[in-house]
C-alpha cells in the first residue's frame, strides 16, 4: 500500500493511503510514519491530517522503511507455548514527534491478574519509550517470579535487536545497560517480537496505553482480577 504526505499538527508525516490518495482507515484511524524509512508506525484520526497539495503517491519500494533482515529474523514464536502459569507481557513506547512528549505502555498477564500500566516519561525518543516501557515490565515483577515462565512481546525490532540480537547500539547505552541487567534477572524469559497494530490481544492494549499517556500528560496503573 502506498504512502503520502500530509501535515500531522505542527509537523509532516507520511500516511498510508488508497491509490486515490485518501488515508487508509482502520478502526477510526489512519496510519502514519513520522520520516522516509521509518518502521515505526503510529494511529490518529483522519480528522489531525491536512492534505498537501501537490503531493505525490509514493509506493512502498519508493519510502523504504521494510524491516531488515536481521529484524525479521527475530522470534516471533515461544519456543515453549503459553500456559495458565504463563506471564504474558506486552510493551509498547509512544511519541508525538521524536524527539518529543513520551509515554509507555504494558500490559501484564499474572495468573490471577491483569495490570496496566500506562506512563507519561516526558521528553524523549521512540527507541527510549520502547525501551523504558520494557524496563518498567521487568521492574514490575517479584523476586518471587524470576524463576517464572515469561513471555515479553514488543513491536520494537530495534529494541530486541540491541538487547538480545547482538546489534551494536550508539546511543541510549546506559538504558540498555538496565534493561539487560534486568533480563538477567529470569531464568525463563523470551523476549518475543510482535507485528505492531495487527490486532493482537494484549500488544493493542500497550498501545492504547502508551498514546494515553502522551495524550494526557499523566501516568496510572491499575490492576484487576484476571
Amino acid at each position: 500500500m502506498p504512502w503520502k504526505k500530509f501535515q500531522f499538527r505542527d509537523q509532516t508525516v507520511f500516511v498510508r493511503v488508497l491509490p486515490t490518495g485518501k488515508p487508509i482507515v482502520r478502526r477510526g484511524r489512519a496510519e502514519m510514519r513520522y520520516r522516509l524509512g521509518a518502521t515505526k508506525s503510529y494511529r490518529t484520526t483522519p480528522d489531525n491530517l491536512t492534505e498537501i497539495d501537490g503531493e505525490e503517491i509514493l509506493e512502498d519500494a519508493d519510502f523504504g522503511g521494510q524491516q531488515t533482515t536481521a529484524a525479521t529474523s527475530l522470534r516471533e514464536t515461544p519456543k515453549v507455548a503459553a500456559t495458565d502459569a504463563t506471564i504474558v507481557i506486552h510493551t509498547d513506547g509512544a511519541c508525538s514527534g521524536n524527539p518529543g512528549p513520551a509515554g509507555i505502555g504494558v500490559h501484564l498477564v499474572r495468573p490471577s491478574e491483569i495490570v496496566e500500566i500506562s506512563e507519561f516519561i516526558g521528553e524523549g525518543t521512540n527507541n527510549v519509550a520502547e525501551l523504558t516501557a520494557i524496563l518498567r515490565a521487568l521492574e514490575t515483577l517479584t523476586e518471587a517470579e524470576e524463576k517464572a515462565h515469561i513471555h515479553l512481546f514488543t513491536d520494537s525490532g530495534w529494541s530486541l535487536g540491541v538487547l538480545v540480537g547482538g546489534w551494536k547500539a550508539k546511543t541510549n547505552l546506559t538504558l540498555i545497560k538496565k534493561v539487560q541487567e534486568q533480563i538477567e534477572r529470569f531464568s525463563d524469559l523470551e523476549l518475543l517480537k510482535v507485528r505492531g497494530h495487527a490486532g493482537q490481544d494484549g500488544n493493542e492494549e500497550a498501545d492504547h496505553l502508551a498514546t494515553k499517556a502522551v495524550r494526557r500528560e499523566e501516568s496510572s496503573t491499575k490492576v484487576r482480577p484476571r
